[in-house]
């Protein structure tokens, strides 16, 4: 990865000198030529095309499957490999579109902010599936996804969604919906304790 001065930076911008090198958080690092192949991989699909830009900074560890961070940061775990890791690329990427990286957001209702964030995860979770069947994946990453597939491609994201309304105990699912009301509920009672 190329650093720029600060000379270099007002003569030619930033975009023109790269991707600036992620920040990632302790237990994690950065690996440029293995975040560019997933960038490449990913924007070969439908789905990628349309989240997957210039300028993503993509960090790789951990155990679970991978986050977006509140800066926009992705992280990716170490285990997953090839189409998974692309796949699950652009499901964080849609985050970050859609601007859920960012959750929850001040003043407003928990119960507002899950369904939003539930209507989030569905297209995400269909955007995962659907690229991971264009990349051929070893494996999908939901115990669901057959039946997904198997939906005409306009009705997937209600069904998915209708699953998660169901909080299913299936693929962490659960786990996740109530890391998500938990944020909201903790960033509530802080903004209740400011007044």
């Amino acid at each position: 990865m190329r650093r720029c001065s600060l000379a270099v930076l007002l003569i030619c911008g930033v975009p023109a000198c790269g991707a600036p090198a992620a920040a990632c958080p302790s237990g994690y690092v950065g690996n440029a030529e293995r975040a560019q192949t997933l960038v490449n991989a990913a924007r070969g699909t439908r789905a990628g095309r349309e989240v997957v830009g210039d300028g993503v900074s993509i960090c790789f560890g951990g155990h679970e499957r991978g986050a977006v961070l509140p800066d926009g940061v992705v992280v990716i775990s170490d285990a997953l490999t090839g189409g998974e890791a692309a796949a699950r690329l652009i499901h964080l990427r849609t985050h970050v579109a859609e601007g859920l990286h960012e959750f929850p957001a001040a003043g407003v209702a928990c119960e507002l902010q899950m369904e939003g964030a539930i209507a989030a995860e569905a297209r995400a979770i269909v955007a995962e599936i659907e690229a991971c069947e264009q990349l051929r994946c070893a494996e999908q990453p939901y115990s669901f996804a057959a039946g997904v597939l198997a939906g005409a491609p306009g009705e997937r994201v209600a069904g998915v969604l209708a699953r998660l309304r169901d909080e299913p105990d299936s693929d962490g699912l659960d786990v996740m919906l109530a890391r998500y009301r938990a944020r909201c509920e903790e960033a509530q009672r802080g903004s209740d304790d400011a007044r």
